[in-house]
């Protein structure tokens, strides 16, 4: 598994039950999830949070920004590209 594949997992994930809607900090929890999950971090938060990123550059994923909420950027899904 790596940190994409559970980045989009968790994404699919959130759309299968009709939640189009997360925040920064959702991503970068992820890194704890895949210590649970699979007995090792796949990577930092840090690195959750660069490859979020990149995939949103490498148009794999199209979000849409929406206001801040309590300093926490809030994210729309509208497409994932695999």
């Amino acid at each position: 598994m790596t940190v994409r594949e559970h980045i989009t997992n968790k994404l699919n994930g959130l759309l299968k039950y009709g939640i189009t809607t997360f925040k920064t900090s959702d991503i970068q929890e992820l890194a704890y999830i895949g210590k649970h999950d699979y007995g090792k971090f796949l990577g930092s938060s840090e690195t959750y949070t660069r490859e979020f990123r990149r995939m949103r550059t490498d148009g794999i994923l199209k979000v849409r920004k929406l206001d801040r909420k309590n300093r926490q950027q809030i994210w729309v899904v509208e497409s994932i590209e695999y």
